[in-house]
């Protein structure tokens, strides 16, 4: 004979039980979605590079500069950057 308290706190504890699934595999779900969206926005190794050896700059100096190297070589922007930083570093070991 169950008494109903008892019968109360099955299905309390089933809910929860439940729940508690349903929640982790909403969690889970959203995770691979946001996770999926910043693999898309992942910056290019040439571009890791320009930003951190141009990291002083303020955005708009940064882009300026993409701009001068794209006209100058006549290039892309990876190329415009991968340059930059050539350069940069042909000056570095000069001095």
């Amino acid at each position: 004979m169950t008494v109903p308290g008892d019968f109360l706190n099955q299905e309390m504890g089933l809910a929860l039980l439940v729940g508690s699934f349903v929640g982790l595999l909403a969690y889970f779900a959203l995770s691979r979605l946001i996770g999926r969206g910043r693999l898309s926005k992942k910056k290019s190794a040439a571009e890791r590079q320009f930003r951190n050896v141009y990291s002083i700059m303020d955005e708009g100096r940064r882009q300026s500069l993409i701009r001068y190297y794209m006209e100058k070589y006549e290039c892309g922007r990876e190329d415009a950057m991968r340059r930059a930083v050539e350069e940069r570093q042909r000056d570095a070991k000069r001095w």
